[in-house]
């Protein structure tokens, strides 16, 4: 799919999987390498040099002859921190076909090798191994230093959450942290990260578990479950561009809830309902993602040659408009989405962690909504007590003010006729935060307070 067009061009290549896994580009959006958990592919769709046999073992033999590797969300691509020709392949390995233990890995992929088509240099390398069983996901989001990668992989049989960093010295492991009922058994659906990684989303047929992540201390916390029991389904998960609004793709129905909100569970709002189309199979709703056009693509729970499409993701309840089968692929999809991470995501300005002065590539930045320096204006700035927010743009939208680590300690809707909002800062600690004007539209711009008492 090339985003460069409105809707993305599609074209069809030589390659067959049962289980799509995960690629990466360069910045440019050449295609560099990708994979199906059992080889890695160079941008000519060509078995890459030394690309063969990843996660060799019984489960290997068994299955990689005729398809990919049979985990679901089990590989991502990650930027190598410390040299920007390498890449690391993370990938899942269960050796025995769900029997323990299972091993999280990384190979990796030196892009200049091999006359510029790409050359594996290293693979197969165990950072650790769970007896318990990984689940099978992995997913990562950028530290909050603006170079470094944070890697969480859940716990299939255990409400456990591995936590392991990628830095210029290789991936370290970090700790295992624990979140809800020991009797988990999830095999099915979607983690993810939001687009500026403080949350951290966990959907399966039972509910969704949603998390705040520190991009400093790589700490989950503040853990918020949503039951589904009533309507177990296997579901995905995908958040919109400005933050707000998270998607739950899951069976006939894509749900929307309001991060902003003061109860997000009860925000709860059916922006779409299965209209009965099927190419050839049922095509029902399930993993979904963000693409880089700033639109949400959902994939069905049967094989089919559809995605549906989430025009704007940003807007409130039916105005983010769902269009069901709106893309027409060329083949087959087998109910899953590739996998990867916003790779646009850098440093987080201010934080007690942005110690390494790298801040957003000019080139990224300019993909953002802008507005102007008069969009927003605080006052005081120091504050000690009552302060007034103004700004010029009528349009409707939301503020929110959240902490150094993204704690969001303050939401207020704005309205088209509002320019201005008064508040109290003596519940705020003193330190800094940020306040953020987001309007429905997808325009944002956030401004430094400092608070004082």
């Amino acid at each position: 799919m090339d985003f460069a067009t409105s809707p993305p061009a599609l074209s069809l290549h030589s390659f067959e999987s049962d289980y799509p896994k995960a690629g990466i580009c360069d910045t440019t959006g050449q295609l560099l390498a990708y994979t199906d958990g059992c080889r890695i592919y160079n941008r000519n769709h060509v078995l890459m040099l030394n690309g063969d046999t990843l996660n060799p073992g019984k489960v290997f033999n068994s299955f990689c002859d005729t398809g990919g590797y049979p985990l679901w969300q089990a590989c991502l691509f990650l930027p190598d921190p410390g040299n920007s020709d390498h890449y690391y392949l993370l990938h899942l390995r269960d050796d025995d076909w769900l029997w323990n233990p299972m091993d999280f890995m990384y190979s990796i992929v030196d892009a200049k090798g091999d006359n510029g088509l790409g050359k594996v240099v290293t693979k197969n390398n165990i950072v650790f191994s769970d007896s318990i069983w990984l689940s099978n996901f992995i997913s990562a989001t950028r530290h909050a230093n603006g170079r470094d990668w944070w890697i969480v992989t859940p716990q299939r049989r255990s409400p456990g959450f591995h936590v392991c960093l990628l830095t210029p010295e290789g991936i370290a492991y970090k700790n295992l942290q624990f979140f809800g009922d020991s009797t988990y058994q999830v095999y099915t659906g979607q983690t993810d990260f939001s687009p500026d990684g403080s949350k951290f989303f966990r959907h399966w047929p039972e509910g969704i578990l949603i998390l705040d992540f520190d991009r400093c201390s790589g700490v989950l916390s503040n853990p918020l479950y949503i039951d589904y029991s009533d309507y177990p389904a296997a579901g995905g998960v995908a958040v919109s561009p400005n933050g707000r609004f998270l998607y739950a793709p899951k069976g006939a129905f894509v749900h929307q809830y309001d991060l902003w909100a003061a109860d997000i569970a009860a925000s709860r709002i059916t922006v779409a309902e299965y209209d009965g189309f099927e190419s050839p199979f049922a095509t029902y709703f399930f993993q979904a993602r963000l693409a880089p056009d700033g639109k949400i693509y959902i994939v069905s729970t049967n094989s089919n040659n559809i995605l549906h499409v989430i025009h704007n993701p940003d807007s409130l309840g039916l105005a983010c408009n769902v269009e069901q089968h709106g893309v027409i692929l060329p083949a087959l999809t087998s109910y899953l989405m590739p996998n990867f991470a916003n790779y646009r995501l850098y440093d987080l300005p201010g934080s007690p962690c942005d110690t390494l002065g790298i801040d957003t590539p000019a080139s990224v930045a300019a993909q953002e909504p802008k507005t102007t320096d008069a969009a927003l204006e605080i006052a005081p700035n120091p504050a000690d007590g009552r302060l007034v927010l103004q700004w010029k743009t009528r349009e409707k939208g939301w503020i929110a003010v959240s902490d150094l680590r993204g704690k969001v300690w303050l939401t207020a809707p704005v309205h088209a006729d509002q320019g201005s909002l008064a508040f109290n800062t003596q519940n705020l600690y003193p330190g800094i935060y940020f306040v953020s004007y987001r309007s429905d539209s997808g325009r944002v711009v956030t401004r430094k307070l400092v608070v004082q008492h």
